[in-house]
């Protein structure tokens, strides 16, 4: 890549930090029509015994419409507490749920999932995704934001997604 980062993507909130305890948070649905791909950016804070379960859905609008779970095979990664590096996980078979209790039940850490927009079942006009988390049944604080990348239409950093 030869130029400015956001020349080439673009980024939305998912969650501002929210706690995750008492309440699933429902992430902001947006649309692939425009990008290749989006990678979801996951902070937690640490806590003390918290589940952190997140699903993965897709959507044939950005609001209201059908919902359904979006399942791939796409690996995903993950830095937990004091790691300098980021562990690569491929699933065994298609999932939308992916349970992260045992990695960050009692620690702070990013997760990184990505989405390609073929993910989508396209044939049925599902366009748009989002990732939601269960609730965690212990404090434990997270934010999120989507790197929406290979926009068709550049600069990315003029358009709205």
């Amino acid at each position: 890549m030869n130029g400015l980062f956001l020349e080439y993507a673009n980024l939305k909130p998912v969650a501002v930090p929210a706690d995750m305890n008492g309440a699933a948070v429902t992430g902001a649905r947006v649309s692939l029509g425009e990008n290749e791909r989006a990678t979801i950016v996951i902070n937690m804070g640490d806590s003390t015994a918290a589940v952190t379960t997140f699903t993965l859905q897709q959507h044939d609008a950005a609001t209201a419409g059908n919902s359904k779970n979006l399942e791939v095979t796409n690996a995903y990664f993950h830095k937990v507490a004091a790691a300098t590096s980021f562990t690569k996980v491929v699933p065994n078979s298609a999932t939308a749920v992916y349970d992260v209790a045992s990695l960050f039940a009692d620690d702070e850490g990013v997760l990184v999932f990505e989405v390609e927009a073929q993910d989508l079942d396209l044939d049925n006009g599902f366009t748009h995704i989002s990732i939601n988390s269960a609730d965690s049944t212990a404090a434990k604080i997270m934010s999120a934001v989507y790197v929406l990348a290979e926009p068709k239409h550049k600069p990315a950093y003029e358009r709205a997604i």
